[in-house]
């Protein structure tokens, strides 16, 4: 019994670190937000959530699960920039917690785009060429 829970045990945990080599970034940050946080609203790409925890712990958390391409932190909150997703954390109006908003990075360049183009440039100019190690770097 001891060896077939033990044998149960690895094959699981190789299954997990396959299933999350072989998921893409914009999944990973999409699932660990999903499972860790309170979905509050959602609507197409877009998702709001909510959670207990500092805008830096949650951010710390987010960037633990998926290192992100970029990132900016202002008065409100921290941005976080992935390939295909954006991921912007910020403090609850009440002061008591955060509000994490995941959606795709076009749509984060609409929504926040004030905060985070003098930072990261445009959306599919400067900001992907990033990436893929072209362009200055400046606000890596």
């Amino acid at each position: 019994m001891r060896g077939t829970g033990a044998r149960a045990l690895v094959a699981a945990v190789t299954a997990l670190v396959t299933l999350t080599a072989c998921s893409s970034t914009e999944e990973q940050v999409r699932n660990f937000v999903d499972e860790n946080y309170e979905r509050v609203s959602e609507s197409g790409e877009y998702a709001a959530y909510r959670s207990s925890e500092s805008v830096d712990d949650v951010a710390d958390d987010i960037e633990s699960a998926a290192t992100p391409g970029r990132q900016h932190e202002d008065e409100t909150g921290e941005y976080l920039g992935y390939e295909e997703v954006m991921v912007h954390v910020e403090e609850e109006p009440s002061g008591s917690g955060s509000t994490i908003e995941v959606t795709d990075a076009s749509d984060g360049y609409d929504r926040w785009g004030v905060a985070i183009i003098p930072v990261w440039g445009t959306f599919g100019g400067s900001y992907r060429n990033a990436f893929s190690g072209g362009g200055s770097g400046f606000g890596k």
